[in-house]
């Protein structure tokens, strides 16, 4: 009977350490976002989004943003490919990918880590779309 006690015991103890190890990752998960104003209409992964206040941020998996409208409190997944660069930066930041008039958001820069998400383009560039665009340019907004 103490044999049986004991193995419990220690098999509690264990569930313990380990979910307290995970602890942190769950909260980071759930951590707040990036705060962003971006001053132009833009798209991600096919939607067509206004200029606005927006928080982005990972959702529950790496491989979903979450972009919420912080006056409407609208709120859109997309996926995305996470990736990891040398440089951290020091606020959160949105690249961009413009053609003109349109805009595309093409990454998702994490403040203090190596991490980013670049968007997932499903559709694909086609040469006429390549060839068409002479003024091409990449904007990038830091987070507030």
């Amino acid at each position: 009977m103490k044999r049986v006690k004991s193995i419990v015991a220690g098999s509690l103890f264990s569930v313990l350490i380990i979910c307290g190890g995970c602890s942190p990752k769950i909260r980071a998960q759930f951590a707040p976002g990036e705060v962003f104003t971006v001053p132009f209409a833009f798209r991600a992964d096919g939607h067509e989004i206004g200029a606005g206040t927006y928080e982005i941020r990972r959702d529950s998996s790496q491989f979903l943003i979450s972009i919420q409208n912080v006056q409407t409190g609208e709120k859109q997944l997309f996926s995305v490919r996470p990736e990891e660069r040398s440089a951290v930066p020091s606020k959160g930041l949105l690249v961009f990918h413009g053609c003109g008039e349109q805009k595309e958001l093409s990454e998702f820069h994490i403040r203090g880590t190596r991490l980013y998400s670049a968007t997932i383009d499903e559709r694909g560039k086609s040469n006429t779309d390549v060839e068409r665009c002479s003024a091409n340019w990449t904007p990038t907004i830091a987070a507030r």
